[in-house]
């Protein structure tokens, strides 16, 4: 706590008149203070408050910069595994593509050249025309299935 004194000569009459005066103030956690002592201690308090905000910005700013460095440490893990991947991937590509060109496409290109008319001969047509039944249990029941038949279509018709 700060007694402030509105003027200097009163400060020196009463320290003149008890030099322990300052020094029981003090026991009593009470600083004394004339207008340019007050002055004085208000500018250190300020400058004070000024190095505390400094300090804990200070320390804010090192936090930050682990926290950075840390976050930084695990992308790399992760652009180091994605390397991994495009390596592998590309080897893949390039295995695929030499497969391609050394052992796929010779073969195709050999039947390409191949004459069809050599190695499929022409179909023959059937010559003969399939036999007819005549046996009254299978007729009785080909009307009947192609009765049923007709039957369907018909309501398949009506419900569209």
């Amino acid at each position: 706590m700060i007694a402030f004194i509105p003027s200097e000569s009163l400060v020196s009459s009463a320290l003149e008149a008890d030099p322990s005066i300052m020094e029981f103030a003090f026991s009593k956690r009470v600083a004394l203070a004339s207008p340019v002592t007050l002055w004085s201690v208000l500018k250190t308090v300020a400058f004070t408050w000024q190095q505390d905000v400094l300090t804990h910005d200070a320390k804010m700013l090192f936090d930050l910069s682990r926290e950075l460095y840390a976050r930084l440490a695990v992308t790399a893990t992760h652009i180091e595994k994605l390397g991994r991947s495009i390596e592998r991937t590309v080897k893949d590509y390039n295995g695929f593509v030499g497969s391609m060109e050394r052992q796929v496409l010779p073969t195709a290109r050999k039947l390409n050249a191949l004459d069809e008319s050599k190695v499929l001969a022409p179909l023959a047509g059937v010559e003969e025309s399939p036999r007819e039944l005549v046996a009254w249990e299978f007729v009785t029941e080909l009307e009947a299935a192609g009765l049923a038949e007709a039957e369907l279509e018909a309501s398949a018709h009506r419900a569209d």
